[in-house]
This record gives C-alpha cells, structure tokens and sequence, in this order.
C-alpha cells in the first residue's frame, strides 16, 4: 500500500494503521510539531534570503514588484495542487508571508535611506 501521506514517512508519520484513538491524536500532533519545526527552519532560511536580497533593492517598486509577487503566487498554487494541497491554503499562506516579509523590507529600505551616508575617510 503506498503512503497516503506521500512524503509522510520522510517527515517522520507515523504509518496509517499504527493505532487508533486518543494514541492516533497523539502520534498525529507529534508528527504535526515536527513538520512545524522543519517549517520554521525553512521559513527562516527564506527569510534570511529576502533579508539578503532587499540589500540589492533601491526602491519600494523594487520591494513590492508585483509581477513576482504573482509569480511566486501561481508556482505556490501549482505546487500545492501537485502535491495533493488544497491551493487555497497554500496561497493563502504565501499572501500572508509576502505581506509580512513586504513589510520587513520597506522598513529595512527606510532605516537604510535614513542612515547617515558613510563618510569617505582617506
């Protein structure tokens, strides 16, 4: 029988039909906290990415470049749907990210505009 988690058993499920009941909730929500961990490990390297990447943005066109933002959007929604996700939640939960991290670097882009220039000391 195959997975019906997919890439459940790389993720540390535990299979289908171990038991049932109060210890299937149990075993669920331990599997739940450990997808949580590798989640956030991956949301902040992704946000250490975008930190990187709005050092090389000048403007705030620049930082909300909706054309990405759409881009980013449609490959999050092929990819749920790939992987068995309903695509609503999915971009739904980019939206959110991408506001939050839009946010992060308009106020990185300001604090950098109001920084004093740097004095050039020969």
């Amino acid at each position: 029988m195959t997975d019906p988690y997919d890439a459940g058993a790389s993720a540390g499920l535990p299979p289908v039909d171990a038991v049932d009941g109060p210890a299937r909730i149990a075993e669920l929500r331990a599997a739940v906290d450990r997808l949580d961990q590798r989640i956030v490990e991956l949301l902040a390297v992704r946000t250490r990415v975008v930190r990187e990447l709005t050092v090389h943005k000048s403007d705030e066109a620049a930082v909300r470049s909706p054309d990405r933002v759409r881009q980013v959007l449609d490959r999050v929604r092929e990819l749920a749907d790939r992987h068995g996700m309903p695509p609503e939640v999915a971009v739904a939960t980019y939206r959110a990210l991408i506001e939050e991290l839009t946010r992060m670097q308009l106020e990185m882009l300001a604090a950098r505009r109001a920084a004093p220039a740097p004095t050039d000391r020969r």
